[in-house]
């Protein structure tokens, strides 16, 4: 792979982590999170350390992927889904106690 290529696959991959970032499950779960945080230096750690250990797990699994060439199972793939789905409703329930 050339520098070119590689800078390219890179830059690529930094946009696509970006905007995965963003996505509605991971905004739910930060702002889940964050929104009983006393100030925003508070919030800016939490928010750090959760960015920080979710990349984390991401470049090792990948990784992992990667280098044993690994093939992941649609049905491991479809019960990975479901549960962020029911980690995502568990975020809910639990801020929707804290705001009653």
């Amino acid at each position: 792979m050339s520098e070119l290529e590689f800078l390219t696959v890179l830059g690529l991959g930094f946009l696509l982590g970006a905007r995965h970032a963003l996505d509605a499950d991971h905004v739910a779960a930060v702002s889940t999170i964050l929104s009983d945080r006393p100030n925003l230096r508070a919030s800016g750690f939490i928010g750090f350390c959760w960015g920080f250990g979710h990349t984390a797990v991401l470049l090792l699994v990948g990784l992992a992927v990667i280098l044993l060439k690994i093939t992941i199972p649609e049905r491991v793939a479809v019960a990975l889904e479901f549960g962020v789905g029911l980690m995502l409703v568990a975020l809910g329930v639990s801020l929707a106690v804290t705001l009653v």
